[in-house]
């Protein structure tokens, strides 16, 4: 047989066992993610079962969203006033704070106010009004009234905004949640870009220039665009400026490959690392994060606040990492936050401590945050921390 007789051969076997092995990844394991546990790239928010099903339920308006979410023109999502969950274990008041009890207008004198904002484990996603660790807090406290304004999902700057926009003063004291997550989702515009298995959602984000914060609004006026544009595909396109997340890692020649997109999931999901990106203060989403940090100075000179200060919480994954390494991984954040003077508390210290004083993480977490006797502990901690702050009058 010649030579050129067996290069033929070869490059037929060789197309064959890849036509071979391209047909068994569309035929078994796109169909199925639980084979390959999560979404591969590129990332559009209706990959997955979840993300489709929940496409097919929503309507224009907001009769199929959360029983206390609503769409935002300008932050995305919020809360929605005067509302509860069915099962009545979460309560929003008149100004979309969580509470189950109203406060009064105006506050008594002699009551001090401490506002808290953030994301879902400011909220207390999956614990009762009662069981949060800002509900805690309040009956910790003497004379104080503390202001959820913790929504589930939030970047660090939609966070801010909020603030800015619908907490009014005078507040003694203004705490900022910082979920270590959160690096990612501050250069993030639409959700499943960060997230991949997250559904869909759209959101503003802010980019550090020469002249300070700069925002980049979200595109969507209504929520019936919105869902308009994730059904058609245009959302991506219509939320490509400053969008960070938006490398697919799948070489343009290669786009029908299927092979091609299970190798680049292992580049996409190295690259929303939240570990790396934590130690890459060079990098955007670090410096992202940073900056708006720092602009919740001017968020709380502006609620007259004596103090303020960046509450910084573990997830179960970091709490399990912290245990197991013994130091932080985010150290390179605190740091930071140290040479910009602002006061910080990290949560995962007292998280360690209780966790190994009970031999694990399991009584401090529920399915993704923390557990009702995981809030008691952050309570406590958040109290010890903050009540020398509340009575040196400085």
């Amino acid at each position: 047989m010649s030579a050129k007789r067996r290069l033929l051969i070869g490059l037929a076997l060789a197309a064959a066992s890849l036509g071979a092995a391209e047909l068994g990844v569309r035929l078994f394991v796109l169909p199925n993610e639980k084979l390959v546990w999560r979404p591969l790239p590129p990332f559009t928010g209706q990959q997955t079962e979840e993300q489709q099903a929940w496409l097919a339920r929503q309507s224009g308006d907001d009769a199929s969203a959360s029983a206390y979410g609503r769409f935002d023109p300008v932050l995305g999502w919020s809360q929605r006033p005067s509302s509860a969950s069915p099962d009545g274990a979460v309560h929003i008041d008149a100004r979309g704070r969580r509470s189950a009890h109203a406060y009064p207008e105006p506050t008594s004198e002699g009551t001090r106010r401490v506002v808290v904002c953030g994301d879902s484990f400011t909220f207390g996603e999956e614990v009762s009004d009662a069981d949060t660790w800002a509900a805690r807090l309040e009956i910790a406290l003497p004379r104080c009234e503390v202001w959820n304004y913790g929504v589930g999902g939030y970047g660090t700057d939609q966070a801010l905004m909020r603030v800015q926009r619908e907490v009014e003063g005078p507040a003694e004291v203004l705490l900022v949640g910082l979920l270590l997550e959160n690096i990612g989702r501050n250069v993030n515009r639409y959700r499943p870009l960060w997230y991949p298995s997250a559904l869909p959602a759209v959101k503003p984000r802010y980019v550090p220039s020469a002249v300070g914060l700069e925002l980049v609004p979200q595109p969507f006026a209504t929520r019936a665009e919105f869902l308009a544009a994730v059904r058609d595909g245009t959302v991506i396109e219509r939320c490509a400026e400053h969008e960070h997340w938006s490398d697919s890692f799948v070489p343009a020649p290669l786009a029908w490959s299927a092979i091609a997109r299970l190798f680049a999931a292992r580049s996409a999901y190295r690259a929303r690392d939240i570990e790396i990106l934590w130690a890459d203060t060079e990098g955007e989403p670090f410096r992202t994060t940073l900056a708006l940090l720092e602009a919740f100075r001017g968020a709380a000179q502006g609620l007259g606040a004596r103090r303020w200060g960046v509450l910084v919480f573990p997830s179960r994954e970091d709490l399990a990492a912290r245990l197991e390494l013994g130091a932080p991984y985010w150290q390179a954040l605190l740091t930071a936050l140290d040479a910009r003077e602002i006061e910080h508390l990290d949560l995962s210290d007292a998280l360690v401590e209780a966790a190994r004083a009970e031999g694990g993480v399991t009584q401090l977490y529920r399915s993704s945050h923390y557990s009702p006797h995981g809030n008691e502990v952050v309570a406590e901690a958040v109290r010890a921390w903050l009540a020398p702050r509340l009575d040196d009058g400085g």
